[in-house]
């Protein structure tokens, strides 16, 4: 990634545009692999296209028709398109093709072939869409889908500081990834429960940071995290009951003879309420 600061002119030459010279900056760890980009028509000329090629680097996307290199012959003012007509004109590796349904399209590819000139419509007349737009729009629509997930629950606030928004917006993005890793493990979570408890987690461990090893508590106590803390201890269910009369279970392990009245509701076991309950829900060991 790079930070948007301008056109930085010192990235461009005579035959370089800032644009080019971003995108070359940016693919410097993926050139030689034979990767594909998708990108939109910011990015997109004809000259960046040959030059990705030399570094085994296909590309797809869309293009503003008045880019340097684009055929004259396509444009707008040499040739007018009805809904549906697909226009191509191929040089080299490189196809640009122009397709019309409510708008005028154009896309430029070295990744596909070359879609056919004519007219293309359904029966209740819609204009069809070439390979080329259909793949374009699956690929680019993880941009937009990850734009509205954190967009979902974004946690920037307005600010004048640029650098503030740049913050939070990478803290999101961070979270949504954290999240799409979830899911690849076969994660059950929604994205909004996942962040309920990433936050929670998040201020218990605040909490517990004020503890020194010692166990002596070390400046103010956060007030939300103790209260946090308090309600976990509420979820878990793990309340003391009285019942029979029957032998401790941690007095037992530890080789005791002592009886109680007490026990665990939850885990139906018998133990003292002083020291052993707290041992028993705690401790590994005993």
């Amino acid at each position: 990634m790079t930070v948007y600061l301008g056109k930085q002119r010192q990235l461009a030459t005579e035959e370089i545009t800032p644009t080019h010279g971003i995108v070359l900056q940016l693919i410097r760890r993926v050139e030689g692999s034979g990767h594909k980009l998708y990108m939109d028509s910011y990015f997109s000329s004809p000259a960046l296209y040959d030059d990705l090629l030399e570094h085994r680097i296909n590309l797809c996307g869309t293009v503003r028709n008045d880019r340097r290199g684009m055929p004259q012959e396509i444009r707008p003012k040499s040739l007018k398109l009805k809904k549906g007509d697909i226009v191509t004109r191929v040089k080299g590796n490189l196809s640009v093709v122009r397709w019309k349904d409510k708008r005028d399209v154009y896309v430029l590819t070295n990744m596909h072939p070359p879609p056919l000139d004519g007219n293309f419509r359904d029966e209740s007349g819609r204009a069809i869409k070439p390979h080329v737009i259909e793949d374009y729009n699956a690929h680019m629509g993880f941009v937009d889908k990850s734009d509205r997930m954190v967009n979902s629950y974004g946690i920037a606030r307005r600010t004048w500081k640029w650098t503030k928004k740049l913050f939070f917006h990478l803290l999101d993005m961070t979270v949504l990834n954290a999240y799409l890793l979830h899911k690849s493990c076969d994660g059950k979570m929604t994205h909004k429960k996942f962040r309920e408890i990433l936050v929670r987690d998040l201020i218990l461990q605040s909490h517990e940071a004020n503890i020194t090893v010692s166990g002596v508590s070390r400046g103010r106590p956060s007030s939300s995290g103790a209260q946090l803390s308090r309600l976990e201890v509420k979820h878990s269910k793990h309340w003391p009951a009285k019942g029979k009369q029957r032998r401790c279970r941690v007095c037992s392990i530890n080789k005791k003879s002592r009886s109680t009245l007490f026990c665990c509701k939850k885990c139906d076991v018998a133990l003292c309420v002083v020291d052993c309950f707290e041992k028993w829900h705690t401790r590994v060991r005993v």
